[in-house]
């Protein structure tokens, strides 16, 4: 049986950019709401989730400390994905707890009640953990783990005669997560907006100038593929990073448009008014402005 929710939007940003990156479209009690369970469920199933995070995270960053890396730990595009994902978990946690708190129908005040900026990186986040946490994992099972292990002396499956703490760790930070940002996608109602593609991949820009800075300035590499000496196997692990971003982004898209498709089917989306996707600019009707699956009114 379908569950009714207001839905209701952000108030209208009066910057253009936020309007056209659609920030402001941003629907929060979506983010603390499921098609497929009550949000008390949803909630049981976050906590455990968030506390995982929290665990990973420490004990990562402690690991790095007891090994003498931590000056590197926040050149690592994975510990600064991971972070971002336990960045979202855990304030994705405390609203979740503040909409349970209030009187029934719920209503996401903590999210109206703080500044509208928070919520734009709310949004932000969410648009951002959706696809490192895909490419993140891929980049190291099948070009990062072979060269550490094969450098180690050991096999290629991961583990070989790595510490198990180190081993856990790895796995962690490049499989699990994968998992942890699935279940959000799975399990909440969150959409994607078509125009964040470019924020995502102005992300990943704005990571390789920061790449760059730590080698003008340190000699070192954060990763072996994109060292300039390599010429053009390099420009190559160039191209074919930032094109599977943009894929991976539009993969994901598609997979939440997926989503509520099938709540739909089953009955677990009913259409409503406010859920229209209407472009309140005047214009474009009958285009996609984002993955919910609903169209424009012409």
């Amino acid at each position: 049986m379908a569950i009714e929710y207001q839905d209701e939007p952000l108030p209208r940003s009066r910057w253009a950019v936020i309007r056209w990156f659609r920030l402001d479209r941003f629907r929060p009690e979506r983010a603390v709401t499921s098609y497929w369970m009550s949000s008390k469920a949803l909630l049981f199933i976050r906590i455990p989730t968030t506390l995982y995070s929290t665990v990973v995270m420490w004990g990562s960053i402690g690991n790095s400390a007891r090994l003498g890396q931590f000056n590197r730990y926040f050149a690592h595009f994975t510990q600064l994905t991971f972070i971002g994902l336990h960045a979202y978990l855990v304030t994705a946690l405390y609203h979740h707890i503040r909409y349970l708190m209030t009187s029934k129908p719920h209503q996401p005040r903590s999210f109206f009640n703080q500044p509208a900026v928070l919520n734009y990186l709310f949004s932000y986040l969410y648009h951002s953990i959706v696809v490192f946490n895909i490419i993140t994992p891929i980049v190291y099972w099948c070009a990062l783990s072979p060269v550490l292990s094969t450098a180690s002396g050991t096999d290629t499956s991961g583990k070989g005669d790595t510490p198990p703490l180190q081993w856990w760790i790895n796995t962690s930070l490049h499989g699990v997560s994968f998992v942890l940002m699935m279940t959000e996608v799975l399990f909440t109602r969150m959409t994607l907006y078509v125009n964040m593609v470019l924020a995502v991949f102005i992300n990943v820009v704005l990571y390789m100038f920061l790449t760059f800075i730590i080698h003008a300035t340190t000699g070192w590499w954060v990763y072996g593929f994109l060292n300039w000496d390599q010429g053009g196997m390099t420009a190559a692990w160039y191209i074919g990073i930032g094109a599977a971003f943009i894929v991976v982004y539009f993969l994901q898209f598609l997979f939440h448009m997926l989503r509520d498709w099938a709540a739909r089917k089953l009955g677990r989306n009913p259409p409503k008014r406010e859920m229209q996707q209407v472009d309140e600019e005047g214009g474009g009707g009958g285009q996609f402005q984002d993955s919910g699956i609903a169209y424009h009114r012409y």
